[in-house]
């Protein structure tokens, strides 16, 4: 019997077996679930605590109300105010060039830049003089004609005198019977005479006197030409015509040279100007002043970071306005005195103009304006003032409006400000 029972209790346990498996995820489920809401049920409590304002370390700027005249700042560039081509007066070889003829030196007016050989031209010269000699003591022989013929001229009217009064004393004899009619012709005759000499001498005279006059014409027509010359020869010799830069040398000793060619260019070293470009707007600005011409301006040149102040004005401003660009070319002439004889052409400036006077404004960081208000600061709130922008200088603004002057402005920037928020100052201006 024992035997025969045993087949059903393994049926009886693979049945339990079989369910116990079916049911174990259930199992730990519910218990996981039950574990669960005990925790949740144990957790300890948090007491609700109110959140803190944030308060803001800024820095603020003093307001000070006072009258600006900020400057317009313009770039340019500085260029010559006077140059020249040099070219020689007359041709020929190239015999000597002056020390200081090298491209960047600096000459001074009346410096050797180059000579040319002189022989032709002293020839010339030799020539006229020589002509001019003869010319001359042709003239001395007409003034001696002139002498004698005045003198024999005299003595013939002297004669004339005479004989007029003999041919008169022989007519009047005539007429008494006294003298015969061919001695009174005879008279008379002579009389004609002399006054045909006379007439000869007289018309010597005035032709030597033409021939005199012509010849001082000669005379100085051969002093003209002997000007030209000396003045060709002393030409041979090219000068500075005024203290500046030599640049662009095109000639050398032995090369031979004409009137047309060109052997450097002079650039004026005591007129350097600054041309820079003026939008019509900054322009309107400038002229708020009065007259634009003649206005003082402060040129910096930087160099390696550091800038180098020049002074000037504003000699005129250009004869047309830029279609495109809409403004105008203005050119300032650089003051020689100081340290200007570095400067040179080409260098790219800041050029600083005195602009319109502000008054009663105040100058604040371009961090401090918040379209149409600036925020003060009062006890560590900020207090939202209205404001009026005058105009933008630089990173900084010009704004107007009734201040606090016992209150500092905010000049840090904060996301999202507004009146009311806490802050606290840890430092002053911009």
């Amino acid at each position: 019997m024992a035997w025969r029972s045993l087949p059903k209790r393994s049926l009886a346990f693979g049945f339990i077996k079989r369910w116990s498996l079916r049911l174990l995820p259930a199992v730990i489920l519910v218990a996981g679930f039950a574990a669960m809401q005990l925790l949740v049920a144990t957790k300890p409590q948090l007491a609700p605590v109110d959140p803190e304002e944030k308060v803001w370390d800024v820095k603020a700027a003093a307001v000070e109300k006072r009258d600006l005249q900020p400057d317009l700042v313009f770039y340019g560039q500085v260029i010559t105010g006077r140059e020249v081509e040099l070219r020689p007066l007359g041709a020929g070889r190239v015999i000597d060039v002056g020390p200081k003829f090298k491209n960047g030196n600096k000459v001074e007016k009346g410096d050797l830049l180059i000579a040319i050989d002189p022989f032709d031209y002293k020839i010339a010269v030799a020539e006229i003089k020589a002509e001019l000699a003869e010319a001359e003591a042709r003239l001395s022989e007409l003034s001696t004609e002139i002498e004698a013929s005045k003198a024999m001229l005299a003595e013939v009217e002297t004669q004339k005198s005479l004989q007029e009064k003999s041919a008169a004393r022989w007519a009047r004899l005539r007429r008494q019977g006294a003298a015969s009619t061919s001695a009174a012709d005879n008279a008379e005759m002579s009389l004609l005479d002399v006054k045909s000499r006379a007439i000869d001498r007289h018309f010597d005279v005035k032709r030597l006197e033409a021939s005199f006059r012509r010849q001082e014409a000669v005379i100085e027509r051969l002093q003209v030409r002997l000007a030209r010359s000396e003045r060709d020869l002393a030409e041979t010799e090219l000068t500075a015509p005024f203290a500046g830069y030599i640049t662009d040398i095109q000639t050398e000793v032995g090369r031979q040279v004409g009137q047309s060619d060109r052997v450097a260019r002079l650039i004026d070293a005591d007129r350097l100007e600054v041309k820079f470009h003026v939008g019509t707007q900054r322009f309107g600005e400038m002229m708020l002043n009065g007259g634009v011409e003649g206005r003082h301006v402060s040129v910096l040149w930087h160099l390696q970071g550091e800038p180098v102040s020049f002074s000037g004005e504003i000699a005129r401003i250009g004869a047309e306005i830029d279609a495109q660009s809409g403004g105008i070319e203005v050119f300032a002439e650089i003051s020689a005195a100081g340290s200007v004889g570095f400067l040179r052409p080409g260098a790219f400036v800041e050029v600083r103009v005195p602009g319109p006077r502000y008054r009663e404004v105040v100058r604040l960081p371009e961090t401090a304006w918040h379209d149409g208000s600036i925020f003060q600061i009062g006890e560590g709130v900020l207090l939202k003032t209205p404001a009026t922008l005058v105009r933008r200088v630089g990173q900084d603004v010009l704004v107007r409006g009734v201040f606090d002057a016992a209150k500092p402005v905010l000049v840090t920037p904060i996301p999202s400000v507004k009146g009311g928020m806490k802050v606290q100052i840890v430092g002053e201006g911009a």
